[in-house]
């Protein structure tokens, strides 16, 4: 009478090696979800600043519009709420001009300043716009 042979099956992974390969597998999911995190942050930095820019853009567009005469030396601090990434988000826009050079009586240019300011992860920035407005 033949006895049948054992059947060994030794190509399979033991629980063990299962185990360490998945152990590998999350440490390098960990780093590239890190990875993405790093790049999302730096993406919404730079979509912060682009906010602040165009901000900075308006209002100097504003000062370059007014009649030269009615472009004060200094302007109240503005709070303005915008809304980045479906979220709002606050700026402080800080507005001045000065007189550049005088002739007779009469100022006939004036630096204009525009500083927007906001604030991320503890860290404050700021946009400063500078320009030159001349009387016509």
């Amino acid at each position: 009478m033949l006895q049948p042979a054992s059947i060994k099956n030794n190509s399979g992974f033991t629980l063990i090696e299962l185990l360490v390969s998945l152990v590998i597998i999350a440490v390098g999911m960990f780093g590239v979800l890190e990875c993405l995190n790093v790049s999302l942050q730096h993406n919404l930095r730079n979509e912060l600043r682009n906010e602040a820019i165009k901000l900075g853009e308006k209002y100097m567009a504003d000062f370059r519009g007014m009649n030269f005469d009615a472009i004060a030396d200094s302007y109240p601090v503005t709070n303005v709420t915008r809304r980045v990434r479906g979220a709002n988000k606050n700026y402080v826009v800080e507005r001045s001009s000065q007189v550049l050079r005088t002739e007779s009586a009469q100022s006939t240019s004036r630096q204009v300043t525009v500083v927007v300011k906001w604030a991320y992860r503890n860290m404050t920035s700021q946009n400063r716009v500078v320009s030159v407005v001349a009387r016509p």
